[in-house]
């Protein structure tokens, strides 16, 4: 099993229309989550889960951050004409002291529970509103934000589940 990629790489598919697989996924990610932390056990959750990986621990908190991010990135791109967001470097907001892995829990559900109803009251169109994302020297379509933080939940859920190195 690959682990920096144990569900693979993203790959955006532009001409998938039907976007409501991905906002259930992310709908369903906060218990999948929290249900996954629950039976991880005592031993690995400061255990990275990879060689030169962050902990188990750390990926929850950062699952937080990254997905309140895109939030605020939805909600700019459909008030505003291609805004240009600010990147954050994650690897740095991994290394900070964020509190109990509860809280990221509760926050991840609190964004999913506000994100997933804006995305399912969005006709198709809005889903080709952009932001400009200096980092990647490239527009963002809302379809891909939707795709891609479908695949990122599954993807860290996946490191939160791997076995002991």
């Amino acid at each position: 099993m690959e682990r920096q990629f144990p569900i693979g790489r993203f790959a955006f598919q532009p001409l998938d229309a039907d976007l409501a697989p991905y906002i259930k996924r992310l709908e369903t990610l906060p218990g999948r989550l929290a249900a996954a932390w629950s039976v991880c056990p005592e031993g690995l959750r400061d255990a990275p889960y990879r060689d030169g990986g962050w902990t188990r621990r750390t990926v929850v908190h950062h699952i937080a951050d990254s997905h309140l991010n895109m939030y605020i990135r939805i909600k700019l791109a459909l008030t505003e004409d291609e805004p240009t967001v600010k990147p954050y470097d994650e690897n740095a907001w991994a290394t900070l002291a964020d509190g109990p892995v509860e809280l990221s829990l509760q926050l991840i559900e609190a964004i999913h529970g506000r994100t997933v109803p804006l995305l399912r009251s969005l006709d198709d169109r809005d889903f080709d509103r952009r932001y400009d994302h200096p980092e990647l020297l490239r527009t963002v379509s809302l379809r891909e934000v939707v795709q891609m933080y479908a695949w990122h939940g599954d993807h860290h859920l996946a490191h939160i589940q791997l076995p002991d190195l």
